[in-house]
């Protein structure tokens, strides 16, 4: 990972990494020393974790003390209804007070899903603190934070879920009809060293995802690939409701669900049904000019803003 931060650095826009999964500190050892590399840089760092590895309180200090050390900036605690199936509540409270112990940000990210019994509120009183709720563009404290947000039925976790007993729907469609702002927004690489154009919520295995391999190529001309991609352009300028509306003028006989919990819920839906891939497949062609011509013009814009600004 060392040669992909040297790589993103030649780029000139980076500032954060974040290690998220799946569970990350399954690799503690890349992990520990691939901070070390970003401290070196001084790169903001942080960890998404389950705290599988906090089986003791002893443990965990011992553990976030070492990561601490390395230099990892914040850490997120998943905790919720679907996460405690496997990881004992005992094992977040290990690793939230160590990481209190050792001043680290800590915050705590939870899931909702229909009549769950780990709300934030529990949380709380598990933790014996009092946590506030993460507000977005807002100036919040460094430590004892939630965050909140509805369960997204995707990837190899959604298996045992049922989507009418366990899924809470927002309230409106623009929750899931908007364009995709973390398309192209980030660098992704896995541990397999394969770049991805998103983040987002939606099976990994699916091929649109992955733009190329470090393996194979640099990270400017997998980047720059990337910023020319048919299907990267369309979901960022018209999202995956965009998609979905062209599929269905297409193909009307294609069935979609009447409510998604997010964009990245249907994108799942888009990318993985055989039927829709082999519509996008036939079709998509027909979209190049009118992509083409949007992404011409935001970058028109955005250049004529950059000559404003040195002006």
């Amino acid at each position: 990972m060392n040669s992909a931060i040297d790589e993103a650095l030649e780029l000139g826009s980076l500032v954060s990494i974040v290690f998220t999964g799946g569970e990350p500190l399954l690799k503690m050892h890349d992990v520990k020393q691939t901070i070390g590399y970003a401290h070196q840089h001084r790169l903001w760092t942080r960890i998404v974790t389950n705290s599988f590895w906090a089986t003791t309180p002893d443990v965990a200090l011992r553990t976030l003390g070492d990561l601490k050390l390395a230099g990892l900036c914040e850490i997120n605690l998943s905790c919720d209804d679907l996460h405690q199936e496997h990881i004992p509540l005992e094992r977040v409270r290990n690793a939230f007070h160590a990481a209190e112990k050792l001043d680290l940000p800590t915050l705590i990210a939870h899931k909702q899903v229909k009549n769950g019994k780990i709300t934030p509120e529990s949380i709380a009183d598990f933790l014996g603190v009092e946590l506030t709720e993460y507000k977005e563009g807002e100036e919040n404290p460094t430590t004892n934070l939630y965050s909140s947000s509805l369960t997204v039925p995707v990837g190899h976790g959604a298996n045992p879920i049922d989507p009418d007993d366990d899924i809470i729907y927002p309230s409106s469609e623009p929750a899931w009809s908007a364009p995709c702002s973390g398309i192209l927004s980030s660098i992704i690489i896995s541990p397999a060293k394969e770049v991805r154009i998103c983040c987002g919520m939606i099976d990994q295995r699916v091929p649109e995802l992955t733009v190329g391999s470090l393996d194979e190529q640099t990270l400017a001309e997998i980047v720059c690939q990337a910023n020319t991609d048919l299907i990267a352009n369309w979901l960022a300028l018209e999202g995956p409701y965009g998609i979905m509306s062209f599929i269905r003028e297409k193909e009307p006989q294609i069935d979609f669900q009447k409510r998604y919990v997010n964009h990245c819920h249907l994108c799942n839906d888009l990318f993985t049904r055989a039927e829709v891939r082999a519509a996008i497949s036939q079709h998509a062609h027909q979209k190049i000019a009118a992509i083409s011509l949007q992404r011409g013009m935001l970058e028109a814009l955005r250049f004529k803003g950059e000559m404003v600004d040195k002006v």
